[in-house]
């Protein structure tokens, strides 16, 4: 019997800590994550109100998609929303998918680029299918338009098709 209140005890302390919510801090946000994540990842930046890329560093933010960290620079991407709400992607894949998720018209999308460095309007942007991205897709941004490359909307409707690195077909047609 006494086992019996120990274990609900324990499962009772346990629901209580995995429900906890973090809060927003002044210009930064954190998410409602489960008190078994990570407890300093920042997947949100607010009051963007001038609608421009935010400039980061590595691993200040984690993709709201994945949650990975977002460490290499080059492929990440931003997504601004018309209240200044700023969402942070290590792959533009990431981005793509959460864009379906979360539709909305009221949006700003940057991409970092892999040749230029800089942070530019992502339909602006010219797509490479066969870059190492962090998450295996294969779509990096490139600023300067070169043979080869896909628009912003090729690389979207592809990313959708599921037409990507992660397809061994798709992966072996280009990649041979």
């Amino acid at each position: 019997m006494k086992n019996i209140f120990i274990l609900l005890g324990i499962v009772a302390l346990f629901t209580s800590y995995s429900n906890a919510q973090m809060k927003c801090a002044a210009g930064k946000c954190g998410s409602s994550m489960s008190g078994s994540e990570k407890q300093d990842v920042k997947l949100l930046y607010k009051g963007n109100t001038a609608y421009k890329a935010i400039d980061i560093k590595a691993n200040e933010y984690s993709c709201v998609k994945c949650k990975m960290d977002v460490k290499a620079l080059d492929y990440a991407t931003q997504v601004v929303k018309k209240n200044g709400d700023t969402y942070f992607f290590d792959d533009v894949g990431c981005m793509v998918l959460w864009l379906k998720e979360h539709a909305t018209d009221s949006v700003k999308r940057y991409v970092r680029t892999l040749d230029t460095h800089r942070w530019i309007e992502a339909e602006k942007a010219h797509y490479s299918r066969i870059a190492p991205s962090p998450m295996g897709y294969g779509f990096g941004a490139v600023e300067a338009s070169k043979e080869g490359l896909v628009s912003y909307e090729e690389m979207r409707d592809l990313m959708l098709k599921g037409l990507t690195l992660r397809d061994p077909a798709v992966k072996k047609k280009l990649l041979p």
